[in-house]
Formats: C-alpha cells, structure tokens, sequence
C-alpha cells in the first residue's frame, strides 16, 4: 500500500498511510469545528459536546462503550480546539475498523440525557478550576482574550460558568447538526491496517452524510493587546507574541526555522542569552501558533518579578537582531537539522503520523509526501528568516502577565519597544 486520499462522493476524505512493520493503527475522525464556531453566548458548546460524546453511543451505555474499545486492547480520547475536533484511537491492526465504528457511533448515534448533560458541566468546571490554577497555562488564555478581544478567537475552549448554564440536549443537537457535513470531516489512520476492511466501514458509516450549506467564522482579527493578572506566586509568568504566516502559508517552514534559532532550544539565541549567560529565567522558549487565516511567533518566559522587565527587552532587542542581520549560517543549518529529526520522528509515531496527514488535507486539501517537505525545508534561506522577523515586527505585537504586581512592567518595556 502507498499513500493514499480517496474522496467520498459527498465529501468525506480518508487519508491512508501505510507504515509497513508495525501490528498497530491510530485513526481518527477530524472536525473542522470548534470554538471559533461558537456564538458567544454560547461559548465551550464544542468542547462540552466533545464530553459528552463518551457518554454512550450506538447501541451500548457509557460503561459498554469504555470496556468495546478496551476489551480489544483499545485507546481512544478526544480533543476540541479552536478550528478542530478529533476522535482517535490506537488499536491493533485487525480492529481498525471497529474503531472506526465507535467514532462513527459518538458521530452519529450520540446518547444524551440531561442529566449527564449536567454532570458534565460540572466536570468541565473542574477542569477551567484547573486550568486556572497553573499560572504557566492561564497566561496563554489571558494572552489569547488581548491578542483577539470580542472574537471567538479570544475566548476560552472550555467556555464559562454562565455560557455553559442554559445548554441543553436541543442546544447540543442544533451544533451537531449544523454542523456535521461532509465537507468538514477528513478520516485519516496510519500504521498497520487491511485497507478494504478499512475502507468497507468507511463506505457503511459515512457516505450517506449529507451535505449542508457551508458555515463560516469570522475572520482573525489581531490586535496589540495586552492582559495581566495579580497573583501571589514565586515567578512571573510572560507571553509575548508578533505576526507570523497561517497555518497552510508557504512561509510557514522558514517561520518555524526562525522560531528554532530564536528560541527553540537550549543552544537558541534567547536560551543561551536570557538563561546562560544573565540566568534571568528558569524557562523560556518561542514557538509557532497558527490558525487558519492568522499566525503568532511567541515567547513564553518564566522569571522572577525584579527580572521581567529586563527578560521583555532582551527578548525584543533579540528579535530585532534577527530581523535586522538574519540568522547565522551555523544557526541556519542546526536549526533544518531539528526540523528534519522531528519530521523523522513524527514520521514514526502512528498518531502523530495520523494528525499530520489530517492537518494536510484541511490546509492543501492533499497529502505531502515527506521528500516534498524535506526539499522545501533544504531550500529556505537566511534571508527568508530575516524576512518573517521583519514582517512580525512591524505588525501588532500582544503581550500578557501573571504573577506579582512588580512583574508587570514587563508589559509596558515590551511595548515601549515594539
């Protein structure tokens, strides 16, 4: 078997890709659906279906779901972000489509009672409490609410207390059927699988979803904001974040080498400046963020509340040096040596094999062939990178903070030079 898209008449994709000498497949059914689909009013609505999809579906109760897929050996799970919901396993070979069956089952054979409903409100309230005890988590939902305020984008995953209250089971069914077309739904698995078994089910569960007029989100809208938190903690956590090319952008590999030499690891230009030689830190990093028409570079730093202000400066001015000479040649060639080794091993771990072709398809609607991906990253230059850096900084740059009061000024140093 090679590596395969094959389209549904009505719209489905099914990514397969083979990974000769294993026994096992992770598969999994993606939804271009999620928060960012949501009215405000009801906010967490995607992420509160994907709960309860585990509540029983088909012809079996909650309990008889959980021990189908582990009386085979089975893992399944779930996920909702922003532009994306996933329903994926991890199985042996012969029991793919079986799999497949139970995601088709949450998809179309939900069970929803209102008691259950109510439980899992409060299970998800559990979960926000958690989110927001761990400052280095809750600073990303604050950086997110500044870089996007009054759009989807800017509110929570996991919605509010007063968004969640009055969804009901009718709330819950109106999403999902406005949403569960085919044009929005790839199904991709990797690994070890029998492709007409596979195929077979496919064929069973999903070709006769019918189509249903396009929803649409409001475009990303960016913004130079800025957000802070009060709290009594040991450190200040930080975000900073500057323009960056979208998911699916042709400048999207020359982006992330940036992001690599900038701060993606222990030898990058802000680890080795900000923590080894001035130790101002414990941690910081800088990665890619990128949705469908928007994309963020961005810094995250943990330090001391009398060192923050110092951190946002140097991270700034390092930028401005990339940006103003471009990357060295050293620099440059370690960074496409990490890229090609997490490529590799993506490429060897089944599920995140699975996701990578899912994101493929929604961003290029086919799937790249690794050689393809690798030629495009051998030919990025330097001065690509020192493009990206310019273009990031003369766009609007969004910062947030949690910790100390004293930390705080990090934000005005950040924006006093951006």
């Amino acid at each position: 078997m090679e590596l395969e898209l094959i389209r549904l008449p009505n719209g489905v994709r099914v990514a397969l890709d083979p990974m000769p000498g294993l026994g096992t497949a992770a598969l999994g059914v993606w939804q271009r659906v999620g928060a960012r689909w949501e009215p405000a009013e009801q906010n967490g609505i995607a992420h509160l279906f994907e709960h309860m999809a585990f509540k029983g579906a088909g012809a079996r109760d909650a309990r008889q779901f959980a021990e189908a897929i582990e009386n085979v050996g089975g893992v399944m799970n779930a996920a909702t972000g922003y532009e994306r919901t996933a329903y994926y396993a991890r199985i042996v070979a012969e029991n793919a489509p079986f799999a497949l069956d139970l995601i088709a089952d949450i998809l179309f054979a939900p069970h929803w009672a209102p008691d259950d409903l109510e439980k899992e409100k409060g299970v998800v309230a559990q979960e926000r409490g958690e989110a927001f005890d761990v400052p280095d988590d809750r600073v990303f939902e604050l950086h997110q609410s500044a870089l996007y305020p009054g759009q989807p984008l800017g509110r929570p995953v996991l919605g509010s207390d007063e968004s969640l209250a009055n969804v009901s089971v009718e709330t819950l069914r109106a999403f999902h059927d406005a949403h569960m077309t085919p044009d929005r739904m790839v199904i991709s698995i990797a690994g070890a699988f029998d492709r007409n078994a596979l195929l077979d089910r496919v064929h069973a569960r999903f070709a006769e979803l019918k189509p249903r007029p396009p929803q649409s989100c409001a475009p990303a809208h960016a913004t130079a904001g800025r957000a802070s938190e009060v709290r009594k903690l040991e450190q200040t956590h930080l975000v900073f974040s500057w323009p960056a090319p979208p998911a699916g952008s042709d400048a999207l590999i020359a982006a992330r080498l940036l992001s690599e030499v900038f701060g993606g690891g222990m030898s990058s230009r802000l680890f080795q400046e900000v923590r080894e030689e001035r130790g101002l830190v414990y941690a910081i990093d800088s990665f890619l963020d990128a949705v469908e028409d928007d994309g963020r570079l961005c810094v995250y730093a943990g330090c001391s509340a009398k060192t923050a202000r110092e951190v946002a400066v140097i991270v700034r001015d390092q930028l401005a040096l990339l940006a103003e000479k471009g990357p060295h040649a050293d620099e440059l060639a370690r960074a496409k040596a990490v890229a090609r080794a997490q490529i590799l091993m993506g490429l060897e771990a089944p599920s995140a094999r699975a996701e990578a072709r899912a994101a493929q398809v929604f961003q290029r609607d086919r799937l790249i062939p690794f050689d393809e991906i690798r030629a495009k990253l051998e030919a990025v230059t330097a001065e690509q990178l020192q493009a990206i850096a310019r273009a990031a900084l003369a766009g609007p740059a969004a910062a947030a903070a949690i910790g100390p009061k004293a930390g705080h000024g990090a934000l005005d140093a950040f924006q006093a030079h951006s």
